[in-house]
């Protein structure tokens, strides 16, 4: 039995059909294999996990990895196979040359968060367009996701999350003083006592000073404040 035969007769017991290029391809890694002295078996291991890669790859439903290569049903097309090879044969050096990526502005990965569901999200790549010149818009919506990023940070910290267990006093067991919760700025009418807020400083009048988060604004007295420096007011 001739050895193209014979690769194509591996496959189909695993349900796969070469395509004449792909199949070529195959001889080539398998007359490599060979050539640097693999004995029969390891060359069929190296088969059987190429079967493997591309199995999996057909249940994860992607038959290829960034668009590269293509796979219909149970066909191996050679730039699925290429594909799968190319993956087998990385190094550390493949390794850390991916890990570092120069992106320019309009292909940076962005994520958008869903207050609804409270979580981040990954925008997809070509799913929004982005241009130079942004329009107003684009200004708002960097300033509340800036805003979101930062009061999720904050809220991940240990002394704004709820405990579970608490003492007969009703405080909780690892922390005396309870927990602190940000307080919205519209929720500031009709309360008093001290409240933690988060928002960022903004002039909207020139000389009035504001504290303003994504609900409200109240305004503030900054007469007796030392920290006004450039960039301080948003």
């Amino acid at each position: 039995m001739s050895e193209r035969k014979r690769l194509t007769r591996i496959f189909k017991m695993h349900g796969l059909s070469l395509q004449a290029s792909a199949l070529d391809t195959l001889c080539d890694v398998v007359q490599r294999e060979a050539e640097v002295g693999r004995n029969k078996a390891d060359v069929n291991n190296v088969i059987f996990n190429i079967i493997d890669e591309i199995k999996d790859r057909r249940i994860q439903g992607g038959n290829g990895s960034g668009g590269r290569s293509s796979s219909m049903g149970n066909i191996v097309t050679s730039a699925l196979l290429e594909d799968v090879v190319a993956d087998f044969r990385r190094d550390a050096k493949d390794v850390s040359d991916d890990a570092v990526q120069l992106l320019d502005a309009f292909h940076m990965p962005r994520l958008d968060f869903d207050r609804m569901r409270k979580n981040f999200s990954l925008v997809p790549f070509g799913k929004e367009d982005r241009e130079l010149y942004g329009e107003a818009v684009a200004k708002v919506d960097m300033f509340n996701q800036r805003y979101a990023l930062i009061q999720q940070r904050i809220l991940r910290q240990d002394i704004f999350q709820p405990k579970l267990v608490t003492n007969r006093l009703g405080r909780s067991a690892q922390n005396n003083g309870g927990t602190h919760t940000i307080t919205p700025v519209e929720s500031l009418l009709g309360r008093s006592g001290r409240r933690f807020l988060l928002g960022m400083i903004v002039q909207v009048e020139e000389g009035n000073y504001y504290l303003e988060d994504h609900t409200a604004q109240v305004p503030l007295n900054l007469s007796d404040a030392s920290l006004l420096t450039d960039g301080f007011v948003t």
